[in-house]
């Protein structure tokens, strides 16, 4: 009996030994698991936050996207305008014989181009080179051309707009 009561108390004690291992253990999983909620919690607030944050951005982003658009339009309505200075659209027109007039014989400038491209290529045009005479030749020709079309426009019977309509191919030519 003794030995059953040894036996029963040695039992006893391995099952008290087993369950403050037990009751331990608990704790530390009882702690790690509030330990993971607080994580989870925090995690979960600061996502809310990013979530609040990128909303905000968005907000901004479509803002600013809707203050360029109206910035455009304001800047397409103020080219016609003119609030940001003189805007001038070219138009790639042919030079018509008034062009030539304007510049080679009205301006200043014009008139000493004109002196110096008779100077230059205004001269004898045949020499002993069959090649240096084709090239005076040539040169000749553009002074001749430059020439032609002023005297053109100085002629009584010019009219600009007639000789644009040849120039554009809608009617044949009166000035060659």
């Amino acid at each position: 009996m003794i030995i059953g009561f040894a036996v029963m108390s040695i039992l006893a004690l391995i099952a008290f030994a087993f369950l403050y291992a037990k009751e331990a253990q608990v704790k530390d999983l009882s702690k790690q698991l509030f330990d993971e909620k607080g994580v989870s919690s925090h995690l979960r607030n600061e996502k809310h936050h990013e979530w609040e944050r990128a909303e905000t951005f968005q907000q901004e982003v479509i803002a600013l996207k809707q203050e360029i658009a109206d910035l455009k339009a304001t800047f397409k309505n103020s080219n016609d305008d003119g609030d940001f200075g003189k805007v001038i659209h070219w138009t790639n027109q042919m030079a018509t014989s008034q062009t030539y007039y304007l510049t080679f014989v009205v301006d200043p400038n014009g008139r000493k181009i004109m002196n110096d491209f008779e100077n230059r290529f205004k001269r004898s045009l045949f020499t002993n080179d069959e090649r240096e005479t084709c090239r005076r030749i040539g040169q000749s020709e553009v002074f001749d051309f430059i020439s032609n079309r002023i005297s053109n426009a100085q002629s009584p019977n010019y009219s600009e707009q007639l000789e644009i309509a040849y120039l554009t191919g809608q009617l044949e030519s009166n000035y060659d």
